[in-house]
């Protein structure tokens, strides 16, 4: 069983929960149920589980419950198991597929004290029902594809390895040379292998990049199927599906942004905002609007016409590069360009450590990969360089230079180890130059 740190968000919704149930929301494939189930095995006398999609009359049998009591009735049958208060986990798996489920769920842990675990993927842009989840009665976690530091732990690297990295940051200096060569290694082979468990698990196994890549295309077609399968309108699903599949080329243009017109003539944001919602929603890509003021609140500020788009995983960006790519990536080439690569996988980490996601251009500034928002009301730059030249920054030179923003701090993301300089030789702003592999250890709550 791979180590999750939404394990520990688990237990303590267990331990500080009054009458609260748990929603786990998350896109297909990042290991919700998987975790679920280890979860309540290890913490309950008896799972009551229920899949609204794997068993189709659980959606009928629940719309006819009368009351709790029969619905707790209907729920033990379905199940084949015995719901008893505090012995008990009832986790309702697939809820999308049940509203009526979701307004029994106020009666079931607050008349009941039931512990209730509902879990959905938010595949669509009108999958959950709002209006239906009852306030109050549940605490909403997302679940994401591993991160790096949990990619590390899968591939047995000690928690006190990631101790000393975390000294380190701290104390700004460098981490010491085994162990920045241990983590760089494990960086790479991240980009490959990518944070989604089935992929991870492959690779733990068999360490056989073909048997992580047939894994990896398993999950884009599952991915493909579900746009067929809950889109309903042709139009919108041939929307939906262009605009996953061209994400990786995308990408690899100079600037990255998104560009309409390669989606056809005369297209525009409007036409298709749907598509883009519905990627967003599902959990499978990582919308990254331009922030036209790098102020808090960064949200007020964004564009949400010009923006990048990146994959949820980067192991499933590079599983739809040219196969050659992956001996670049796992010998280090320094041949390769790795920018979109290294990119894609910042926004992971980001995302998955809670920030969220904004770049910043302007044609007389230049463009700063990511604007970050921390602390009460922080707000940081964040540069993500892969090749040597990692002190020449000049969008982030010329966006400190203006005087018109405060920057808690100015990072930057490289292939190196720590280090610090200033942002230019008439400048005695201090840059915080930081392994790439590191990026995750940005905590959101932070000053």
């Amino acid at each position: 069983m791979i180590e999750r740190k939404a394990y520990a968000q688990m237990m303590a919704w267990k331990s500080l929960k009054t009458r609260q149930g748990l929603l786990v929301t998350g896109a297909r494939q990042v290991g919700k149920t998987t975790l679920i189930r280890h979860f309540g095995a290890a913490n309950y006398r008896h799972v009551a589980e229920i899949n609204f999609i794997e068993m189709p009359q659980a959606v009928t049998t629940v719309a006819k419950a009368t009351d709790v009591n029969d619905l707790l009735l209907r729920l033990s049958v379905l199940s084949g198991t015995q719901i008893t208060p505090g012995e008990t986990l009832l986790f309702l798996d697939e809820i999308q597929a049940c509203e009526d489920m979701l307004t029994w769920l106020k009666f079931l842990a607050e008349m009941k004290g039931l512990d209730v675990i509902v879990s959905g993927s938010l595949l669509g842009i009108d999958v959950f029902n709002v209006r239906s989840i009852p306030v109050g009665f549940l605490q909403t976690m997302r679940m994401y594809p591993l991160d790096f530091a949990e990619f590390c732990a899968a591939c047995s690297l000690p928690a006190s390895a990631m101790d000393t990295v975390s000294e380190c940051l701290q104390g700004n200096r460098p981490i010491p040379d085994f162990l920045h060569d241990k983590f760089t290694d494990l960086w790479y082979k991240y980009l490959l292998i990518g944070g989604m468990p089935d992929a991870v698990q492959s690779f733990v196994d068999s360490s056989d990049i073909n048997k992580v890549r047939n894994t990896q295309q398993a999950i884009f077609d599952t991915y493909e199927y579900d746009i067929t399968k809950y889109v309903g309108a042709p139009v919108e699903r041939r929307h939906i599906k262009t605009v996953y599949e061209m994400i990786p080329s995308q990408l690899n243009a100079e600037n990255k942004r998104f560009k309409f017109s390669k989606l056809g003539e005369n297209v525009r944001f409007a036409h298709m905002q749907t598509a883009f919602d519905w990627l967003a929603n599902a959990g499978i890509a990582l919308p990254t609007p331009r922030v036209q003021d790098p102020e808090y609140p960064l949200d007020a500020h964004d564009d949400l016409s010009s923006f990048k788009l990146y994959l949820n995983d980067v192991g499933l960006l590079t599983s739809r590069l040219m196969r050659s790519v992956d001996l670049d990536i796992i010998n280090h080439r320094s041949t390769m360009n790795y920018g979109s690569i290294f990119e894609n996988a910042a926004a992971q980490e980001l995302s998955a450590q809670g920030f969220g996601l904004h770049y910043y251009n302007r044609s007389r500034i230049g463009e700063v990969d990511f604007v970050i928002q921390h602390g009460l009301d922080s707000i940081s730059l964040a540069e993500i360089k892969s090749g040597k030249d990692y002190t020449r920054h000049r969008a982030m030179n010329n966006l400190l230079a203006t005087g018109n923003y405060s920057f808690a701090h100015a990072y930057v993301f490289h292939d190196g180890n720590v280090e610090t300089g200033t942002a230019d030789s008439a400048s005695s702003r201090i840059i915080e130059y930081r392994p790439i592999y590191t990026i995750g250890w940005l905590d959101p709550n932070q000053q």
